[in-house]
């Protein structure tokens, strides 16, 4: 049922037709975008289309690939803008929220520019954040037929194009429009797709439905071979689509939040599609991320086919569609139990479960990036006296980073994140690149650490990692501390008896300062303290 391609190898356990699947589309046509002439074109295909379906290929415009290594950029990191089109498939509402932290860029005919100011001026976008592409479009899913972006070898952020799945060729022109106004290279390979239908981790691991496969004239190992080629990807998974719709696009059912958690939709145990669905999930739980590790899966309910994966990351905020029902308080929730510390907003609009704000909208990554790469640390189980924290540290700008702002930030369950302690950052003793390391403080057993990293370049550019929130993990079997090290220096002393006093000042619950276990830290504590320091 699933497909599993690593690096040329592949195993299909199932096929379908192709010409089925390209005839099922032209009755499935519930949402329709305009082209430059005014006519209406579906998501799917015209009867018109239909016919037209020899001139794919011809709009590939193959060039040589990028120079290596190269690394496919991944949703969820740093964005400097958004790509949407005009007339609009999202909300005035969805573009103003985007519009206040990053450049909305708007493909748009010279005919209809004044008339896209005035719609998004009107609305309260800010005018000064949205810059204008020109040119003609067919339809509005920019997701579907805009750029792809690789860090090429030469650490440039790149383009690397492909060719739309549908003969339009206004549509297809975008991603050479978009290079040639950021004025960023440019290459493009031969493989037919749509951007609805992939999804990567930034590390090499990509995935999509075996459409993939399906609408490609070339081999399945000559698709593989392409992906390794022009966009760095190592491992790629073509999965039996489980939603048996008519588009087959994985961002209908699934989502990769980080580099080791995805989001996979779930449906109750009646519905038609209920077991391919689990599979899947399964099947993600079963395989390995870039860590060596299996995947972090999470579950949307989507009880009425609900789009909710068919959600769009931009930097600290995560734009979920929703349909003003009772699933939706719940679907966001797991969005913020998922990505905690990030902006979880629910917006309403024409969705459908196979076309939602995903769809309308990509994003455009920042070209100058401070990028961080970060193995998570896991669940400690032998005793520890510190946890290292590597991580590289990369500035795509090249202006060069600031070293004392090269920091871990660090604090416990028994602390506020506003009370979290700054480790500087130091060069990691290996002779590798941009590596940096740090030692967070061993910590009593059961103690659950959080954590995140800070860079700073000398643009003034600051990144995180995660983007928001924090990794954390728990000292199962941690340094077990003498009764009354509340600082966890390895020392009773004086400065303990002060940490007590300010917990019993300020009201606080703090297990480690219960000396006696009754649920209370009071002054009978500071007493046992100071009876410690004295023998």
């Amino acid at each position: 049922m699933l497909v599993y391609c690593n690096k040329y190898e592949c195993v299909k356990k199932r096929r379908r037709n192709l010409n089925y699947l390209l005839s099922f589309l032209f009755f499935i046509a519930p949402l329709f975008s305009t082209d430059k002439n005014g006519v209406e074109l579906p998501i799917g295909l015209t009867e018109e289309e239909k016919g037209m379906m020899h001139i794919i290929e011809e709009m590939g415009r193959e060039t040589d690939p990028p120079p290596t290594p190269i690394r496919n950029i991944a949703e969820f990191e740093p964005m400097q803008g958004v790509l949407i089109r005009y007339p609009f498939g999202i909300s005035t509402s969805i573009i103003k929220e985007m519009a206040e932290d990053l450049t909305v860029y708007c493909l748009v005919s010279s005919g209809s520019q004044n008339s896209a100011y005035n719609s998004m001026n009107n609305a309260g976008v800010d005018m000064n954040n949205v810059e204008f592409i020109l040119g003609s479009t067919d339809s509005y899913w920019t997701r579907d037929y805009g750029p792809w972006w690789v860090v090429d070898g030469n650490r440039d952020i790149s383009v690397v194009d492909f060719t739309y799945n549908r003969p339009r060729p206004n549509d297809n022109n975008a991603p050479s429009k978009m290079a040639n106004h950021l004025n960023t290279p440019y290459f493009a390979s031969d493989i037919v797709t749509a951007g609805g239908n992939y999804m990567t981790d930034s590390y090499g691991i990509s995935a999509s439905s075996d459409l993939i496969f399906l609408e490609n004239s070339m081999s399945d190992a000559q698709v593989l071979a392409t992906f390794e080629e022009y966009y760095g990807v190592h491992t790629y998974h073509a999965i039996d689509d489980p939603n048996n719709t008519y588009i087959d696009h994985i961002d209908c059912w699934g989502k990769y939040l980080s580099p080791h958690k995805v989001l996979i939709r779930e449906v109750p145990t009646w519905h038609a599609q209920y077991s391919q669905i689990e599979e899947v999930a399964d099947y993600f739980s079963n395989t390995m991320t870039i860590y060596g590790e299996p995947w972090e899966v999470f579950r949307v309910y989507t009880g009425s086919n609900q789009p909710y994966t068919n959600s769009l990351i931009l930097n600290n905020k995560v734009f979920v569609p929703i349909e003003n029902n009772s699933y939706d308080d719940d679907a966001l929730a797991v969005y913020a139990e998922a990505l905690p510390g990030y902006e979880v907003l629910g917006f309403t609009g024409s969705w459908q479960s196979t076309d939602a704000l995903h769809c309308r909208a990509k994003g455009i990554p920042d070209l100058e990036m401070l990028q961080i790469f970060h193995n998570p640390i896991d669940d400690q189980d032998e005793a520890q006296n510190s946890y290292t924290v590597d991580a590289i540290i990369d500035d795509l700008s090249e202006a060069g980073l600031i070293s004392e702002e090269l920091k871990v930030f660090w604090w416990t369950d028994y602390m506020d994140m506003n009370e979290s302690e700054a480790i500087n950052m130091t060069v990691c003793p290996q002779d590798i690149p941009d590596c940096y390391t740090a030692s967070i403080p061993g910590q009593s057993e059961d103690t659950i650490i959080r954590y995140y990293i800070q860079a700073l370049d000398n643009t003034g550019k600051l990144a995180t990692l995660p983007m928001a929130g924090y990794y954390s993990f728990q000292a199962i079997g941690g340094t077990v501390y003498a009764d009354g090290d509340l600082n966890m220096d390895g020392t009773v002393n004086i400065l303990d008896v002060v940490s007590m006093v300010n917990v019993v000042l300020n009201g606080e619950q703090n297990d480690m300062a219960d000396l006696n276990n009754d649920g209370v830290v009071n002054i009978l504590d500071i007493i046992l303290l100071v009876n410690i320091i004295l023998g």
